[in-house]
């Protein structure tokens, strides 16, 4: 539903010179010369050591990646395990029954099928939901695309729909940087769990049907509220006016300015398991479904692209090859730590979630520099302080700073980067799920560049 406030003048006071009134307010939001010597070798020093701490910081991430990547491989053995049983069960069956009888054959294979059907009748079926080529069955990056595309029209039937207005400003609450809250891996472990332990109507999610895929998009919609209202601004102005006379006076001017402010409201798995007054079973099995090791699996069924832009081997060449002993190259070695880590606004901070600029502002933090919270203020710190550089001078360790709508904050940011040489960057990715090294990508985007580590304190 939108609504709008009444457009009629209302009294105001007069001035001289321009003011802003609001007529309907709706929305919520010196060294000597051998101190310096000795200034200098300890600085020396101590890059020499942050940088060995940042090396062994970064071959602890190789470690820790390798160990997550064989839960992977292993976890991707079983489900393909679990899609072959039932084309090897024949074969099995003649292979055992010459060796062990009819008898041991049978419980063997009642045991089989009981696994299949643990599986496909809990919410992990929905992993293998891909698997039903069924002719009302789609897949599951489909209904997503759809869903996507569905709100896209939606905000745009909202901006039709209320005449003239001066701007759009979108407001995304539990967003930092104010952009679009992807919590599609928390609307799907969130409809799987409810959808299978549904006490009255329980049914499987192993087959993406139109009834399952009606209740995704009740789900969906439930977890991401749109509401809308408009606000007008009345701008009053007096004049000097001389006429033909000679003579002059004051004359006020009165205009209106029609803001659309569209909140979207999206909640996470957690959030709205609450809504939903999930037992602890479910709350556990919601929570396991987006644990790192189903993340490769979430990821797959969402569409998303699970390439982290690095192999171990490739981590270690992008290690070696960054400047020896500055700062910069620290910046960078600590980001790459983070390669995987999964992206997630509201829950940033929490366990290895991080958005965009929560990534920025824990490298930096690492290194003694304090920065601000959001990618906007980022900015506007770098252009306080004097660190603005060019797109041509980038080094490791700068900050790269793009503007994809108009969000209201400082120049309109809405995402950062740390540029990690050689035309690659590293970032925590809205639309990849997690933190990935990739090529600088949408140039005409790219509103601002700041070097922050040019300063040993932060704010």
């Amino acid at each position: 539903m939108v609504s709008a406030t009444s457009r009629q003048n209302k009294p105001t006071i007069k001035q001289k010179g321009q003011m802003l009134k609001s007529v309907s307010r709706v929305m919520r939001t010196g060294l000597q010369p051998k101190q310096m010597n000795e200034r200098s070798d300890a600085q020396t020093e101590g890059k020499r050591l942050a940088v060995k701490t940042a090396q062994q910081a970064a071959q602890m991430a190789i470690a820790a990646r390798r160990s997550v990547q064989m839960t992977r491989a292993t976890m991707r053995l079983q489900i393909r395990i679990i899609q072959m049983v039932a084309k090897a069960t024949a074969l099995l069956v003649k292979g055992l029954a010459v060796l062990l009888g009819s008898s041991s054959v049978v419980i063997i294979l009642l045991c089989m099928v009981m696994a299949i059907v643990a599986i496909t009748s809990s919410p992990f079926g929905i992993f293998v939901s891909g698997e039903n080529k069924g002719a009302d069955v789609q897949p599951l990056s489909h209904i997503v695309q759809a869903l996507d595309e569905e709100l896209a029209m939606r905000l745009e039937d909202i901006r039709q729909s209320v005449g003239v207005i001066d701007r759009v400003e979108l407001n995304y609450p539990g967003s930092a940087d104010n952009t679009r809250i992807d919590n599609w891996a928390d609307v799907i472990a969130i409809f799987a769990v409810k959808t299978v332990l549904d006490e009255e109507n329980g049914m499987d999610v192993a087959t993406l049907d139109a009834t399952r895929t009606e209740m995704i998009h009740s789900v969906f919609w439930e977890m991401n509220q749109v509401e809308s209202q408009v606000e007008t601004i009345e701008h009053q102005e007096t004049v000097t006016v001389t006429h033909e006379d000679g003579n002059t006076s004051e004359e006020t001017t009165i205009r209106y300015e029609y803001i659309l402010h569209i909140t979207i409201t999206s909640r996470t798995a957690e959030q709205q398991a609450n809504e939903y007054n999930f037992t602890d079973e479910q709350i556990d099995l919601m929570k396991e479904m987006m644990s790192a090791e189903f993340r490769p699996f979430m990821f797959a069924l969402l569409g998303k692209d699970t390439d982290i832009g690095l192999t171990p081997e490739q981590l270690k060449w992008v290690t070696r090859e960054l400047p020896v002993g500055e700062q910069g190259s620290e910046v960078v070695n600590l980001a790459l730590t983070r390669l995987g880590d999964p992206y997630s606004q509201p829950k940033a901070g929490q366990d290895d979630y991080t958005d965009c600029s929560y990534l920025v502002q824990w490298v930096y933090r690492q290194l003694g520099i304090h920065l601000p919270r959001t990618a906007a203020e980022q900015a506007r710190y770098s252009v306080e302080n004097g660190l603005v550089v060019s797109a041509a001078d980038l080094v490791p360790g700068d900050l790269v700073l793009w503007s994809y709508e108009r969000n209201g904050r400082f120049m309109d940011i809405t995402h950062v980067g740390i540029y990690a040489g050689d035309g690659k960057v590293v970032d925590a990715s809205s639309t990849r799920g997690q933190v990935v090294y990739r090529n600088l990508f949408d140039a005409d985007k790219q509103v601002l560049f700041g070097r922050p580590h040019l300063t040993s304190n932060g704010e």
